[in-house]
């Protein structure tokens, strides 16, 4: 009986090494997750082929770890991508479309930015113009701030209110500024992705985990939106006098995953019922990196953690060339 039980395993072991599986195959067979999330498409069993890096290529990352596929998420769609080849180190569903939440913030930011706005000038926000419902508000009304500030508590705070304001300060219509929007994310060659509004609060703002990559590279390039998508929080104060920190909402900024040997260097999270909780991040490791999605995690804590565990993963599985 315990020949019978050996022999199996080794079986089994062979079958895995032959046929390379999705990481959703694993949770479904521990008893996570549902069957249909196990099912990939012939599209992406050809991309699982095609693009992950191959052992005698030093133009990308090396897997060392043959027998390692990744963590189990509760995310429904997650990608690991190399910044400098674009190697796919870790997916699962990385073509679902997907709502994206205040993802959607990034480009809003990019557009707004754009237009070369003047971020030293002092503006106001106005309820009857700029007001939007959902997360937390941060600014307070008639009450002079930096434009860079409203722009900072959009992107560290999220904050819907001052994302929308950003609107009326670019000088473009919300008709204009949406169409660019959309615009810039053809530019960009995403083309499966689709802007409804500026803040993220519409659940017809939809993307995939991979192009949400393509995303938060061109937002990194960009020096401003680097700096406040890295800070752990901001203090702002207005022409009154009254001051507000304002926290991100992207805490793995605090977590060892911003800290020697690692570092951050961009990211935006994203949360609404249809999208789940969403983390787009890029974790830095002795000169490498590697983008990390997250879209359909089932709670805040888990996107932070299942990112973490995604980029911890892929830094200890891959070997990179000098």
């Amino acid at each position: 009986m315990i020949l019978k039980v050996i022999g199996q395993i080794l079986v089994a072991a062979s079958l895995v090494q032959v046929f390379p599986t999705d990481a959703s195959v694993f949770e479904y067979q521990v008893g996570e997750g549902d069957f249909e999330q196990t099912i990939m498409s012939a599209a992406e069993l050809e991309v699982a082929y095609s693009v992950l890096p191959e052992a005698d290529s030093r133009d990308y990352p090396v897997k060392v770890d043959l027998d390692s596929y990744g963590i189990v998420t509760t995310a429904w769609s997650a990608v690991v991508i190399d910044d400098s080849s674009g190697a796919v180190l870790f997916q699962k569903h990385p073509d679902a479309l997907r709502s994206i939440g205040s993802v959607t913030k990034l480009m809003a930011a990019l557009v707004f930015l754009e237009q070369n706005p003047d971020l030293s000038q002092t503006v106001t926000l106005d309820p009857d113009l700029d007001y939007v419902g959902g997360g937390r508000l941060y600014l307070g009304y008639f009450n002079g701030l930096l434009l860079s500030d409203v722009l900072a508590a959009s992107l560290v705070g999220s904050d819907n209110t001052a994302t929308q304001s950003l609107i009326r300060f670019s000088g473009l219509s919300s008709a204009d500024f949406m169409a660019r929007m959309n615009t810039k994310a053809d530019e960009l060659g995403m083309d499966q992705t689709e802007f409804y509004d500026a803040t993220g609060l519409d659940a017809r703002n939809m993307s995939t985990a991979r192009e949400l990559v393509i995303l938060l590279q061109t937002a990194e390039q960009n020096e401003i939106i680097a700096y406040y998508t890295t800070q752990p929080f901001i203090t702002i104060t207005q022409a009154s006098g009254r001051s507000v920190t304002v926290e991100n909402t992207n805490t793995l900024l605090t977590t060892f995953m911003n800290e020697y040997p690692y570092s951050i260097s961009g990211g935006k999270t994203g949360y609404l019922p249809q999208a789940g909780y969403v983390l787009a991040t890029t974790v830095e490791y002795e000169g490498d990196k590697v983008h990390v999605i997250v879209m359909g995690a089932e709670s805040k804590d888990a996107r932070v953690s299942e990112a973490k565990g995604l980029a911890y993963w892929a830094f200890k599985t891959y070997q990179w060339p000098e």
